[in-house]
């Protein structure tokens, strides 16, 4: 199931279904700059598993980025709803794909990506979709010695209303994350091959926050560059891992639980984490929200 996968336009594609109309259904990427520099090979990896009702907006987000220099891998879990109908339809266009039962998302992502070979490296779920002229942006920021990207994402709500959230204005550090414990938005964050190698080329089985544990893997090596532009948007629905209180608390829980791992192995002691964590999680609200006084002590602090 292997194919070549150059630069696509709308009527290269199926037609949409009825009724579905804007991008990416009947509207494509704007034209890249003339003036990019360097175009690096980018590796998407989808991962699925009984999300026909979102996976064809999901592949065709990512097939109408005109990008000329991608890999676009699919790995279905073996799913029982539509979703197999919906990647045939799209499979010429597909570097690979692949549907056979697995051990679950994390398994997918990690089969993906040693199917890989780009420089640049992130993964789609199969609910969630790229924005247009996702790529060409992340590509215009490439250049030696940056390692780790995040751009803006929007949620989409079941109402189909879109909602921004504030971001850093420059970088992600280790602090960031182990300390304030920010949530970084997986679908709009990608790094190098060169530095998913040094962490070891695999995300962990970690049934929610596999990102996290990721992203704390990254942070030893490098800070994440923070991007203005918007690359992706992700779908909160009843059927998403996290797309609920419970399932935000789950995810919120299962970090806690790495950075207090983290900490015992740093041998950092109760009142050293406090400090530390009181001090950068309270920069980070003010940063993001620009106020000291209205946001001191109204938030919860995620201490471990």
């Amino acid at each position: 199931m292997l194919t070549r996968n150059p630069p696509l336009i709308l009527s290269d594609l199926p037609l949409p279904p009825p009724g579905r109309t804007g991008y990416p259904w009947t509207e494509t990427s704007q034209l890249p700059p003339e003036s990019l520099p360097h175009i690096p090979h980018i590796a998407i990896v989808t991962p699925s598993y009984n999300q026909g009702q979102f996976i064809e907006e999901t592949i065709r987000s990512v097939l109408l980025q005109g990008y000329p220099n991608l890999e676009y891998i699919v790995i279905d879990g073996g799913s029982t709803d539509n979703s197999i109908d919906i990647i045939q339809k799209y499979a010429k266009f597909l570097t690979y794909w692949v549907s056979e039962p697995d051990r679950g998302q994390s398994d997918a992502i990690n089969k993906g990506f040693a199917r890989s070979t780009g420089e640049i490296m992130g993964w789609l779920n199969s609910d969630d979709y790229l924005a247009p002229s996702a790529l060409f942006k992340l590509a215009s920021y490439y250049q030696p010695g940056l390692h780790w990207w995040n751009g803006n994402a929007l949620n989409l709500e079941p109402d189909n209303s879109l909602h921004s959230y504030p971001q850093l204005k420059h970088q992600i550090s280790q602090n960031h994350i182990l300390h304030a414990r920010i949530i970084i938005t997986q679908v709009s964050t990608f790094w190098t091959r060169e530095l998913w190698d040094k962490v070891g080329s695999a995300v962990s089985d970690i049934y929610l926050a596999m990102d996290y544990d990721l992203w704390l893997r990254f942070s030893y090596y490098t800070a994440a560059t923070v991007l203005p532009d918007t690359l992706a948007v992700y779908r909160t629905h009843a059927d998403a891992k996290t797309g609920g209180a419970d399932g935000q608390l789950s995810y919120a829980q299962e970090c806690d639980t790495l950075r207090r791992v983290e900490y015992d192995r740093l041998g950092l002691n109760i009142l050293t984490r406090s400090v530390l964590i009181n001090f950068w999680a309270r920069s980070l609200l003010a940063e993001l929200y620009h106020d000291w006084r209205s946001w001191f002590g109204r938030r919860k602090i995620p201490y471990v």
